[in-house]
């Protein structure tokens, strides 16, 4: 039997199709490629970088399954972060995926002052992380992620 989410908050931008119940990578990758739809007529083909900064970033959740369970398998990551946490309320507090950080996004800003490229890749992140952060509010998981790697770091003992 499947259990019920901790706690689950109504608000107008909670029933938005497109943000569903979890977040899934269908999703980043339908709405960043509407977002870059609509930049397109202003910017033309550089849009499409909005799409490579909103689906890529989770990149850094096959990192995790990498080096937490040493298995190289994108589906396994794939099944961990879709099915098996939400399935079995497996949810560990703070885990790392280093691209969600805000040290990740003080990179991207920095780099996007000197690359075009950049900066749309910035805007696909933070339209990415908008997404993610209403589906963790809403279900009451904000502390499963770590916000920053170094204070990540802090908390085990590596600085």
């Amino acid at each position: 039997m499947r259990r019920r989410h901790r706690k689950e908050r109504e608000r107008w931008f909670f029933k938005l199709p497109l943000l569903g119940s979890f977040m899934d990578i269908s999703r980043h990758f339908i709405v960043s490629c509407i977002f870059a739809w609509v930049l397109y007529p202003f910017v033309g083909l550089a849009s499409l970088w909005v799409i490579f900064g909103g689906v890529l970033i989770d990149f850094d959740h096959y990192l995790y399954t990498l080096f937490r369970f040493q298995r190289w398998s994108i589906g396994y990551s794939y099944y961990y972060h879709k099915y098996f946490r939400r399935e079995y309320s497996h949810y560990e507090p703070d885990i790392l995926h280093i691209f969600h950080t805000w040290e990740g996004f003080l990179l991207m800003f920095v780099l996007a002052f000197f690359s075009l490229p950049f900066f749309f890749i910035l805007q696909g992140m933070i339209l990415h992380i908008l997404m993610d952060f209403i589906i963790l509010f809403k279900y009451d998981l904000m502390e499963v992620r770590a916000l920053s790697l170094l204070g990540w770091l802090r908390r085990r003992d590596y600085l």
